[in-house]
């Protein structure tokens, strides 16, 4: 009776050994194939922090040279007609064509009066445009990358009220 155990122990084994590794090469695919999935969607996931926090880092820069922009902008308006000035002038459009190849793009403050763009200062009552009409723009506002960076700060027209 030895014998038989013996034999069909040493027979059963080798079967059973090669199923048992074949179980075990099996669970070690699908871990693998877990832990890649795993790492490509922390790469991604990292990829994607890493660039939000370069969008706020440079955000935070054009905001604060935001109003340099507007006092050259400003100058710019003022200057005499001359050969200094047609410098100043270039020097501004410079400026502002290297913040547009940054991603800083001016808002149009023109037409209706739209709050996610745009921040009323003061109404307009003299004003014949219709009601929630964009009458001037006291301060130019700008995107970055799609979100406001500082909305426009304009007048808005009353809707051509009379007092008669």
């Amino acid at each position: 009776m030895e014998e038989t155990v013996k034999d069909s122990l040493e027979t059963t084994p080798a079967s059973s050994e090669a199923e048992v590794l074949r179980v075990e090469l099996a669970e070690a695919e699908a871990r693998f194939l877990r832990l890649h999935a795993d790492m490509e969607n922390m790469r991604r996931r990292l990829q994607r922090e890493k660039e939000e926090i370069w969008h706020v880092a440079v955000a935070d820069c054009l905001a604060k040279l935001l109003p340099v922009l507007d006092n050259l902008q400003r100058a710019v308006a003022a200057l005499p007609d001359s050969t200094w000035g047609q410098g100043v002038i270039l020097v501004g459009r410079q400026l502002e064509d290297v913040l547009a190849k940054i991603g800083l793009e001016p808002i149009a403050a023109a037409g209706l009066f739209d709050p996610q763009y745009h921040e009323a200062i003061m109404q307009d009552g003299e004003s014949a445009e219709p009601e929630n009409t964009i009458t001037a723009v006291l301060e130019r506002g700008y995107l970055f990358k799609g979100r406001v960076l500082r909305p426009s700060k304009v007048k808005v027209s009353m809707g051509g009220c009379s007092d008669e």
